[in-house]
């Protein structure tokens, strides 16, 4: 099991931090999922992206905003379930956006340990960045420029992700301004409370938190890149509702409580394990359809597999 291997977080994302122990509700999740995933004969692989067939090969699981989240590693099934998931009607729906704004109240929110409740002056508009393995790739720097020069340097803060080395920040800092740049260590729970509009990207659980928040968001990602972050299927929904509050809103509860979405949360559902079956047969009923549509074969030949 992956998501709470110290060495398999060490690889991935250094040493500089490690996980809040307010995310141990998952742990039963993953032993769960991966001992069910095992009897179709899937793959399985933590935090990972790809473009596989619609008839895929492996599901991917991760953290998102305190939640376990399944998905396969074909786009097209991926952005299916969740268009399908957005229409889902559910049974006693549980109320995901007032968890979400406990969270960041409670001060529980965040990921890791070793970030600083630093009480700073307030600004209209933040700037929340992915961390620096996708940074430079995936972030738009002239919107950022814009986003400052529009509102002025004295409305704006930047704060970087946690996995940001004081290098990249440097760097920023150069760029962007000193005084706009934060260091990468500070909460950015508390900024996000007083902020009015957050500029952030489809790869940040962020724009889950703002719009529960009932902030104003705003895309900060190149064009060509959003589609391939591992939270694009939920984020461009969200964006796609134009900051109107009240649908986005009604769109994270939907989702979050539909078993198709793949969205897993011990803390609000007492019936995880039935939500975990459901999700699984549900996606591969939904991958069957697509057996023979693409080959895996180079040669244009299929093997019939037993999966």
């Amino acid at each position: 099991m992956k998501m709470f291997n110290q060495h398999e977080h060490a690889d991935r994302q250094g040493t500089a931090m490690t996980k809040v122990s307010s995310l141990e509700h998952l742990r039963p999740v993953e032993r769960y999922f991966i001992k069910e995933v095992k009897k179709t004969g899937l793959e399985y692989e933590y935090d990972v992206m790809a473009n596989e067939l619609p008839w895929f090969r492996t599901l991917a699981y991760t953290e998102l905003a305190h939640s376990f989240f399944i998905q396969s590693l074909s786009p097209v099934i991926r952005q299916r379930q969740m268009l399908e998931a957005s229409q889902h009607d559910t049974e006693n729906p549980k109320d995901y956006v007032k968890y979400f704004v406990d969270k960041v109240n409670n001060k529980t929110s965040n990921k890791y340990n070793e970030l600083k409740n630093k009480k700073l002056e307030s600004r209209s508009s933040l700037i929340l960045p992915v961390g620096e393995n996708k940074l430079k790739e995936t972030v738009c720097l002239n919107k950022l420029r814009y986003i400052i020069s529009s509102n002025g340097p004295d409305n704006v803060y930047l704060k970087p992700h946690p996995l940001t080395s004081h290098k990249l920040v440097g760097e920023l800092r150069d760029e962007l301004g000193a005084d706009v740049v934060l260091d990468h260590d500070i909460d950015m729970y508390e900024l996000l409370k007083d902020a009015d509009i957050i500029h952030t990207s489809h790869r940040s659980e962020s724009l889950l938190y703002a719009v529960a928040l009932g902030k104003e968001v705003d895309c900060i990602d190149v064009y060509q890149k959003a589609h391939e972050g591992s939270f694009f299927s939920v984020s461009n929904l969200i964006f796609n509702c134009n900051n109107d509050i009240d649908k986005s809103q009604k769109l994270i509860n939907t989702l979050f409580n539909s078993y198709k979405s793949g969205f897993i949360n011990p803390e609000m559902d007492s019936n995880w394990k039935d939500k975990v079956d459901q999700h699984l047969e549900y996606i591969m009923d939904m991958r069957e359809e697509y057996r023979y549509q693409y080959l895996w074969n180079k040669k244009g030949t299929m093997e019939k597999s037993k999966k």
